[in-house]
């Protein structure tokens, strides 16, 4: 199902990005789909380690940092964070993200001991 669903989000991405070009479409399903469903069995065998998932929680972040310190209404009230301080705001909220992943993990880990 969830090969499905993931396979269905980049078809939709790949035709946003083609740009009506159905060419374009057609060798992007084509070459992604068979990538996508590849990838997410590699990502499930890397999964059963923990700092696999704190890592993609980190990778997250720092993009979802990179979208808020990028989006125009956001710069219009807080023009401090154009340039390298948006960057340095994207890293720190990454590797927050990551710390906190370790850090439940850990202490879930001594809860059980």
């Amino acid at each position: 199902m969830a090969d499905a669903v993931m396979s269905f989000d980049n078809v939709v991405a790949v035709a946003g990005a083609a740009g009506g070009d159905l060419f374009l479409v057609v060798i992007g399903i084509a070459i992604s789909v068979p990538l996508v469903v590849w990838g997410s069995g590699v990502l499930a065998r890397l999964m059963r380690f923990p700092w696999v998932v704190w890592l993609g929680g980190g990778v997250l972040g720092f993009v979802a940092g990179h979208m808020v310190c990028a989006d125009k209404k956001v710069l219009e009230h807080v023009p401090a964070l154009a340039g390298w301080p948006g960057v340095v705001f994207s890293v720190v909220l990454g590797a927050a993200i990551f710390a906190y992943g370790a850090w439940y993990h850990y202490r879930g880990a001594k809860a059980r001991h």
